[in-house]
């Protein structure tokens, strides 16, 4: 008897008699692997997430996604969002218009 090489399922050879446990093994294997790839649980090492998961993967770029929105959101409504420190002294830095004119704006933090 054979094997595939990913599932392991049974491959009997032509002269060989078929049995029927081994073709309900294959289904119970098939069902499995099927089940977890829609259900997302099925591991992939190769992901660049924490969450080797598909759907944990999915899951954590959408809150990433979310995050990042939240941050440019809070970036853009704040008028001086950025930081540094010269001689000790910490600033609070940023842009605006005035008439249609760009400037740079900063302030000693306190």
């Amino acid at each position: 008897m054979k094997y595939t090489p990913n599932l392991n399922l049974k491959q009997p050879e032509l002269t060989e008699n078929v049995l029927i446990s081994d073709i309900n093994e294959n289904m119970d294997v098939l069902d499995a692997a099927v089940n977890e790839l829609q259900q997302g649980t099925k591991e992939i090492p190769d992901l660049e997430t924490e969450d080797k998961t598909l759907g944990g993967a999915i899951n954590e770029v959408k809150n990433e996604v979310i995050n990042v929105k939240q941050e440019i959101e809070s970036h853009v409504i704040n008028p001086m969002p950025h930081m540094f420190v010269d001689n000790g002294k910490t600033y609070r830095w940023g842009f605006r218009t005035v008439n249609g004119e760009p400037q740079i704006i900063s302030e000693e933090v306190i």
